[in-house]
């Protein structure tokens, strides 16, 4: 009979059940959204591309052909430039449109590195919500740029008693009083208007790679861009006046507010 303890662990399992319903969580869903709509802005490509040229990386990021090679750093780049490089992406992306410095940074450096777009794994990474124990942070207290960052991404907190119930968590929040005068009033006096995080519909995913296709061959007349589309894919063909209408709209999606 075996062990409970010589037992494989089934990533997968532990996956679907601890990671997948937070990454799945509507808070979650709404920050990728923002941070999808972020990496469109010309601001962001071109910062992208000028840390690239910086620190020596590809164009299009290092070769990731197969599973192993995903490792940080890469082979060819220069381990000593790993801590310049998050502190780059911090500065020059997360403190400007509000992303949490590190959550957001090994994203970042990911996609840098690799040009992949994968969001981090731990519970409570990347999302509208922490959960975190108070009273330990105070005991053991964190540097000052991770405090800055989650004072900045997180800057309300409720604090829970260990006897509380989930209903009396729900019942706290839904009450009308609390989540105006209290909840309300204390997100409105740390909203940036500037940050869409919220505001980012969700988009047809077949329609957005059309879009994307169409924006990176702007460059091309309508003529070639239809027929580009044509043989890109059937369902894809529309007239010459929508893929005009469609650059010009992409135009000002990818510009700063």
């Amino acid at each position: 009979m075996t062990d409970k303890k010589d037992k494989i662990f089934d990533a997968d399992k532990y996956y679907k059940e601890n990671v997948e319903p937070y990454i799945e969580s509507q808070g979650t869903k709404k920050m990728w959204n923002y941070f999808l709509d972020v990496m469109k802005k010309d601001y962001f490509v071109e910062t992208i591309r000028e840390l690239r040229k910086k620190y020596k990386i590809p164009p299009n990021g290092f070769d990731v052909s197969t599973r192993d090679s995903y490792v940080m750093p890469p082979q060819g780049f220069d381990r000593n430039n790993e801590g310049e490089l998050r502190k780059d992406i911090i500065e020059k992306i997360c403190k400007k449109y509000k992303l949490h410095y590190f959550d957001f940074s090994d994203v970042l450096l990911t996609f840098v590195c690799y040009d992949l777009v994968n969001p981090l794994g731990q519970l409570g990474t990347c999302g509208l919500f922490w959960v975190s124990d108070v009273v330990s942070e105070k005991e053991e207290p964190f540097d000052g740029l991770c405090q800055q960052s989650d004072d900045m991404a997180y800057p309300i907190a409720i604090r829970i008693s260990p006897y509380a119930s989930q209903r009396d968590i729900i019942d706290f929040i839904k009450n009308k009083v609390v989540w105006k005068k209290e909840i309300e009033f204390l997100q409105n006096k740390y909203k940036d208007e500037n940050i869409k995080i919220g505001k980012i519909k969700n988009k047809n995913e077949e329609i957005q790679k059309r879009n994307d296709f169409i924006y990176n061959n702007k460059h091309k007349s309508l003529k070639e861009i239809s027929k580009m589309l044509a043989d890109k894919n059937k369902n894809w063909i529309i007239d010459q006046g929508h893929i005009g209408k469609i650059i010009s709209l992409e135009k000002q999606k990818r510009k700063e507010v």
